[in-house]
């Protein structure tokens, strides 16, 4: 991530893939100085280094020296950019390592976050929200209150402070980008295995993932998830495409649970929460639910179902040509 500090303001500005300085409105950062041009420059990752172009009338200097506008400057840590000759338009190199995903404090001066694939915000028990990429290569945000699609530029608030949420652009690979520039190992495909009482008042879950396992206990929101993978057996049974299978609007899904949506949207969170708090810091958070536009349906993710002494289903979603008997599935 590449930082720039204002010299004059002592302003921090956090530099995108490709970042434009100007006067004109498409600029990412506004020059205000009178012998600035409206694309005056921009700075931009190679995938190596980050490199100044100059675009101006009246120039771009580095550390003093006017800088061709023929080919790019790689920039060095220390060194002091000018946009024109005005002085208040210096600003001094602080942080040149690659891009990153993260959140920009917004009014206050809290560090910046860097995200991985699964955050909980803040970190531990205490989370108010958490922020995960999604296996569609989504960035999404869970709360209490709901779930919704990140986009670039968009707000978040927890612990009573607003960030900017900034995701690096196609330029750079997202994935690489999230794993510091190396090679991200391939991930293994965990487990869930559902335990109920017979009665169905009662709802376990464990998962199991490359010889770690996890005992999660019996939590209520574990019947929700449990609801959900039989909705999704249930319509692979009725021979449904893969990618048609399980969807249930939220309304009625909290219905069926008797509950109301709001109530619903807190398991959902609880779900995701406590599964990442019970694995290692740093470890990917399976996507249990799956969201779009008012309905949700559960992940791909490989499930047992163990209802009182008998099994009722083990199922695979991400299995093709596998057919599932109707009698496994209890209503």
């Amino acid at each position: 991530m590449a930082i720039l500090r204002n010299r004059a303001t002592q302003r921090k500005i956090y530099l995108r893939t490709h970042h434009v300085f100007g006067r004109g409105r498409s600029a990412d950062t506004l020059l205000e100085n009178l012998d600035a041009s409206q694309l005056h420059a921009s700075i931009r990752w190679t995938g190596k280094a980050w490199e100044l172009r100059d675009h101006s009338r009246n120039g771009t200097l580095l550390d003093g020296i006017l800088i061709p506008s023929t080919r790019g400057l790689e920039l060095r840590v220390g060194g002091i950019i000018a946009f024109g000759h005005d002085g208040d338009s210096a600003w001094l190199v602080e942080e040149l390592s690659p891009p990153c995903n993260l959140l920009w404090p917004l009014g206050h001066d809290e560090a910046h976050i860097t995200l991985g694939r699964s955050n909980l915000l803040p970190q531990g028990p205490a989370a108010e929200l958490s922020i995960h990429h999604s296996e569609k290569g989504q960035w999404v945000c869970t709360t209490p209150g709901g779930s919704w699609i990140l986009e670039d530029g968009d707000e978040v608030r927890f612990s009573g402070k607003l960030w900017c949420f900034l995701p690096v652009a196609e330029v750079v690979s997202t994935m690489d980008s999230m794993a510091g520039g190396q090679t991200l190992l391939k991930r293994s495909q965990p487990s869930l295995s559902f335990r109920v009482s017979q009665d169905e008042e009662h709802a376990w879950l464990a998962l199991d993932d490359a010889g770690l396992h996890l005992d999660l206990g019996e939590r209520s929101h574990h019947y929700a998830l449990l609801i959900l993978a039989r909705l999704r057996l249930a319509d692979a049974q009725r021979q449904l495409a893969p990618h048609a299978q399980g969807w249930v609007e939220l309304e009625r899904l909290a219905k069926m649970l008797g509950l109301d949506p709001g109530h619903l949207n807190i398991q959902i969170f609880r779900m995701r929460k406590q599964l990442a708090l019970a694995l290692p810091q740093g470890a990917h958070v399976p996507e249990l639910i799956e969201r779009r536009r008012g309905s949700l349906r559960f992940g791909n993710l490989r499930f047992r179902i163990t209802r009182g002494a008998d099994q009722e289903a083990d199922f695979d979603p991400l299995a093709e040509g596998r057919s599932y008997p109707q009698e496994s599935l209890t209503a």
